[in-house]
């Protein structure tokens, strides 16, 4: 159902001799985590930007359809030749609250799950607006903003203490503009983040006083992209 700009297309599923398979199209590249591990942070504005871009782009297209992702993170974005590609819908949700996981799934990974995430209420897009930030403060920094030593200290930073003041300074230092829409984006309150990756799109472009033409943003991705070194 997800439409193809910047997330991994899904090109078949079925079943076959009783076992269900699913074919998606082959990337290249390789996730962003293990792009940070070997080559450390983004360091470019520009490339930081066309990922935040992208990502938000891919998450327009999603909840348009009323789906939520619930579990964007570093291992699931692959950074290919031609730009990020979100991965790994495996736990994403109608918004309307019906599950597409078995019940007591996991509901994320815990330094990018926004607090919603840990009650019973319903999950929205805001969610993934949250992942989001956290995403791209990691490919500034290296790590969440919520990293901790333990999984208590991570509950403590997102219910109390907030993001790691220097993992925030990351982005600050390579792109002001981009750090005001993460801040927003990590807002306690969901009602106080951009609502959904349209919302947000539209906070990155007022950000900058560029336009949301979908093609001026395409050539903004590309451009920037070119200057990360893969």
């Amino acid at each position: 159902m997800v439409p193809g700009a910047y997330t991994a297309r899904v090109l078949d599923t079925g079943v076959d001799a009783g076992r269900p398979y699913l074919a998606m199209e082959l990337l290249d590249g390789r996730p962003l985590d293990v792009h940070l591990r070997e080559q450390g942070p983004i360091r470019a504005a520009e490339a930081l930007r066309a990922l935040a871009l992208a990502l938000a782009v891919a998450l327009s297209g999603v909840h348009r359809l009323g789906l939520v992702h619930r579990d964007l993170k570093p291992a699931n974005i692959m950074l290919t030749t031609a730009g990020p590609r979100p991965l790994d819908f495996g736990i994403a949700a109608i918004v309307d609250g019906t599950r597409l996981t078995a019940t007591g799934g996991g509901p994320g990974t815990l330094t990018y799950m926004a607090l919603e995430q840990f009650g019973e209420e319903r999950v929205g897009p805001a969610a993934d607006v949250w992942a989001w930030a956290c995403c791209v403060v990691c490919a500034a920094h290296g790590a969440s903003p919520f990293t901790a030593t333990n999984t208590g200290g991570v509950i403590r930073r997102i219910v109390e203490t907030g993001p790691e003041p220097a993992a925030l300074a990351a982005v600050q230092a390579l792109d002001p503009a981009l750090a005001a829409v993460v801040a927003r984006a990590l807002a306690i309150d969901p009602a106080q983040r951009p609502a959904d990756g349209t919302a947000l799109l539209a906070a990155l472009a007022a950000a900058r006083s560029t336009g949301q033409d979908p093609a001026a943003v395409h050539d903004q991705i590309t451009r920037g992209w070119q200057t990360l070194a893969l």
